[in-house]
């Protein structure tokens, strides 16, 4: 958080504008609209990080966990660019 002061960390949760980007999947439905996410069905044995439909980490894909400044890094120069 010190890295990317303004981060928000969402368990299994998809901010409804992210909606457009195909990464997401198994989005529980939602038409509350007062409520600005989807939940997702969590899958087994996952860790993932993504930032507007961008895939920063995904422990599924690399078969271990992340390196926390790594993904940071990662994380940091995706933001950077958008």
């Amino acid at each position: 958080m010190e890295r990317i002061p303004h981060a928000v960390t969402m368990r299994n949760q998809i901010p409804k504008s992210y909606l457009p980007y195909d990464l997401y999947c198994n989005l529980i439905p939602n038409n509350d609209p007062n409520c600005g996410s989807f939940m997702q069905v969590p899958r087994t044995g996952s860790f993932e990080v993504s930032y507007k439909g961008l895939l920063i980490f995904s422990k599924m894909l690399g078969g271990y966990w992340p390196n926390v400044k790594l993904v940071a890094s990662k994380a940091e120069a995706i933001i950077a660019l958008t």
